[in-house]
């Protein structure tokens, strides 16, 4: 039966064609894989050429931008073109698209694997006398071909060109399979906890309400004459700077990040400043710690500066300079990074036992048909979801067993894994933090630090290394989007199963398009020349080196990094104790994790900022004060965004060096 057109569209027929196009559609898929090639383009010109990093920080600001530039096309779609207008759900779907190949292909995954797949075998000579043999590694899983590798590294080649491309090809598919196994079973694992985190807990996400407020139907965000203020101020802000970079007798209001430590000069108070204490005014995280629950922003910035006062006290006490014996993270007093992993673990263990009654109904609704928990919203059934977890578990495990990583070693590398991943989510969905790069927090950090590496055999050692892309470091890890792609679901009335589609999508082509960009940038410009940053190389180095020195040295283990594991673990468990027992209690133990991350000391100014702003708000106006200022933070973090990131672009189209706002060195 055929539905009459134009002006003569009955109203439910008109009714009926939104519902089709409310969810996921092909067209929308379409669009955000063509978007996702031009912003892996976008990523590699600022992570590997300009030193910048989009995706050290979320929201990822080019997909913020290519939102935006969507967003508007659409507004005048909507006006002049109604039928080609995309709803709510399709922008939505094209942003979560360009979130997941974004966070793959970034600095933080993809960048690391392909600087590092022909790095052993190129600077071979390196390596000589260490027990690293390159020719040892596995020929499926890295490139030695020397006529590509030589164009790779040297430039002014095409990756065109099937000398070149030839020797990449089976590597390139293999670790694109194994990606997309790898989204897969975090899918299924966040499919499972969805329901407690949304519905139940309602955790707040607020890294999803900027694109969620952009992509409303009645356009409400951009009606805002608050967000127009913010955005205003911001975008002068930017643009000011922007311009006393290239001519610096422009005024303009200094915000990127300084170094404090330097204007500290006596002991034990220079112990602060170990490596740097950096204090910036960046207006899009002012923003997003405006959103942030108040007593998580504070805790942030609380234990940021209580690890600064551990850190006087241990050299006032004369511990800094002790030598400690044994491999792993952690060489030296007060072993901040075993008290961050403890932290972590502890906050695990504590997230498992409060939900243990929600796991055990998920359980036997799945196995055992109780129907204890409603699955009609889910992407999947609990069984479904608990058997792809563990099939994805165990694909995973045979590829790293294909490696002649041992059985034990394996399944203890996952687990770590993906429990880490959990954690990465859990600090998006609750504490909205934007830069969780939870640094030595890798598997193989806690495994070589309780067995030293003279236990582990070469095998296990080779693939901890093959390993170390996707693991390294959590800022960009793909599991926090994909269960915010579910909880976007849930605010706009979309089924879980049809993002559920559509970040399984994203994962199976972001390696592709990743390596696409990644190798026609590395084969124009040259991973090792002056055209890139060093990071075309450094990736490569921060990959075999370690490996070189586990072979060469043989370390035992470090008993006293592990003690301060466990002092760690016991320190969020009485944090997470506290909360639970005390509802008063400010203290988070993830902000106590979080202490001695990159991301916390870029960014506990922000938090400060955006977090008493929020709390005079609320205790002079009350919540709907703070209803009515939420589009003005929307607004500052829109404004730096956008003009932040044209001067990016306008650095690459005129190949210039152009304002960095969210910069990789100090300004």
């Amino acid at each position: 039966m055929m539905v009459p057109s134009g002006d003569h569209e009955s109203p439910r027929a008109i009714a009926r064609a939104e519902v089709v196009r409310a969810g996921v559609t092909v067209r929308a898929v379409v669009l955000a894989l063509l978007l996702a090639v031009v912003n892996d383009y976008w990523i590699v010109q600022l992570e590997l050429v300009r030193y910048s990093f989009p995706t050290c920080a979320v929201p990822f600001y080019n997909c913020v931008f290519s939102l935006l530039v969507v967003t508007a096309a659409n507004l005048f779609a909507k006006k002049w073109l109604p039928r080609i207008a995309l709803a709510q759900a399709e922008l939505i779907t094209v942003y979560i698209i360009l979130s997941v190949t974004s966070a793959v292909c970034s600095h933080n995954m993809m960048e690391g694997l392909v600087a590092s797949m022909g790095y052993a075998h190129y600077f071979r000579s390196q390596w000589t006398g260490t027990g690293l043999l390159a020719d040892q590694l596995p020929d499926w899983l890295t490139v030695k071909d020397p006529v590509s590798l030589s164009n790779f590294y040297a430039g002014q080649s095409t990756l065109y060109d099937p000398a070149n491309f030839r020797p990449w090809i089976v590597p390139c598919l293999w670790w694109s399979a194994f990606c997309a196994v790898l989204v897969f079973t975090l899918l299924c694992i966040n499919s499972i906890i969805r329901k407690q985190w949304i519905e139940s807990e309602r955790l707040t996400f607020p890294i999803i309400q900027l694109p969620l407020a952009m992509t409303q139907e009645s356009g409400a965000l951009f009606k805002s004459k608050h967000m127009w203020t913010g955005f205003a101020i911001a975008g002068a802000i930017t643009l000011l700077a922007g311009l006393n970079y290239l001519w610096p007798s422009v005024p303009h209001v200094r915000i990127v990040r300084q170094d404090l430590a330097r204007l500290i000069s006596n002991s034990p108070w220079t112990a602060m400043g170990h490596e740097y204490i950096p204090m910036g005014f960046y207006l899009w995280a002012i923003g997003i710690a405006f959103l942030m629950p108040l007593d998580l922003s504070f805790s942030c910035w609380f234990f940021y500066w209580m690890l600064k006062l551990e850190l006087v006290a241990t050299e006032a006490y004369g511990f800094s300079g002790v030598p400690v014996v044994g491999g792993g993270f952690d060489q030296s007093y007060p072993f901040v990074n075993s008290q961050a992993y403890g932290a972590y673990l502890g906050f695990f263990l504590m997230s498992v036992v409060t939900g243990r009654r929600y796991l055990a109904r998920v359980i036997r609704t799945a196995f055992l048909g109780t129907k204890e928990v409603d699955q009609s919203k889910e992407a999947a059934t609990y069984r479904t979801a608990i058997l792809g977890a563990c099939a994805g578990f165990l694909l995973l495990g045979a590829f790293a067993h294909r490696l002649g990583m041992s059985w034990a070693v394996i399944v203890t590398f996952l687990l770590l894994y993906l429990m880490f991943a959990v954690i990465a989510s859990r600090i998006r969905a609750e504490l909205g933090f934007p830069a969780h790069d939870m640094r030595f927090t890798a598997p193989q950090d806690l495994m070589i630090t309780a067995a030293g590496t003279q236990h582990l055999a070469r095998s296990d050692l080779v693939g901890f290394s093959l390993f170390n892309w996707f693991n390294w470091n959590y800022t960009s890890h793909p599991s926090p989007h994909a269960i915010e792609a579910m909880k976007l679901g849930e605010r706009t009335n979309v089924s879980a199963r049809q993002f559920f589609l559509a970040v399984m999508i994203a994962g199976i082509c972001a390696m592709p398009i990743g390596f696409w960009m990644l190798l026609h940038n590395y084969f124009r410009l040259g991973a090792a020349t002056a055209s890139m940053n060093e990071w075309g190389t450094a990736l490569g180095w921060v990959t075999w080196t370690p490996l070189a020195g586990w072979l060469e040295y043989p370390l035992p283990p470090n008993s006293l990094a592990m003690a301060f594991v466990g002092i760690g673990f016991a320190g969020a468990v009485l944090l997470g104790w506290m909360r639970l027992r005390f509802l008063w209690f400010p203290l988070h133990p993830l902000a106590y994790a979080l202490a001695d991350s990159w991301g916390l000391s870029q960014l506990w100014m922000p938090l400060l900022i955006g977090g008493t702003a929020k709390f005079l708000m609320l205790r002079f106006g009350g919540f709907r004060l703070y209803r009515r200022a939420v589009p003005f933070f929307l607004g500052l973090m829109l404004g730096e965004i956008t003009v932040g990131s044209l001067w990016t672009i306008v650095g690459i189209l005129l190949g210039i060096p152009t304002y960095d706002f969210w910069p990789g060195r100090y300004s």
